[in-house]
């Protein structure tokens, strides 16, 4: 059985508290591959330059240089695509709202915000170029975050990360409406 790709969330109640738990978008499979496979691409070969003593002229190690940033970026890609994708629980209480082990009392709450990414309206090119717009598309897609800030001077807290625009905004709008009745 294949598990769903969107993101989630469930509301329940806990006595007098409001518990939501958050399932975000898993990272686009395809997105993860195509980084796996560019690092490998330019990894080994650069890998095999710095192991090979005979190589190491001038332009062999240039070329491994600028492999092994390739290497880099991909490495960065596949941390950010995994960054916030952990399933969280809020819990809403009296005392306030409590996220990711933290107590933010409800004086000290400033107001949210779902930050939505960026995905550009162009047509898919054909070809290769197309193919990587669309993988990079599809995972930018379920990359919504909800921000709470605060106004006792703490710096905003990551609510919920790897979100689809939809659950982002139900979640925004469940919040609102569960501190509603403590506030």
């Amino acid at each position: 059985m294949r598990r769903s790709q969107s993101s989630h969330l469930t509301l329940r109640q806990d006595g007098d508290a409001t518990v939501i738990d958050i399932t975000p978008t898993r990272p686009n499979l395809a997105f993860m591959a195509a980084a796996v496979l560019l690092g490998g691409l330019f990894g080994l070969p650069a890998l095999g330059v710095v192991l090979n003593p005979a190589r190491h002229d001038a332009l062999s190690l240039a070329a491994a240089l600028l492999a092994l940033a390739v290497v880099a970026v991909a490495a960065l890609a596949l941390r950010r695509a995994r960054a916030h994708r952990r399933p969280s629980q809020l819990r809403l209480d009296a005392n306030g709202l409590h996220a990711a082990g933290n107590l933010i009392p409800w004086p000290a709450l400033g107001a949210r915000q779902v930050v939505l990414p960026e995905i550009p309206a162009h047509t898919q090119a054909p070809g290769i170029h197309g193919l990587a717009a669309g993988i990079a598309a599809r995972h930018r897609a379920g990359e919504a975050r909800l921000l709470q800030s605060r106004q006792d001077g703490g710096p905003a807290v990551v609510l919920a990360g790897g979100l689809d625009a939809e659950t982002a905004t139900r979640l925004d709008a469940a919040l609102a409406e569960a501190a509603a009745r403590f506030a």
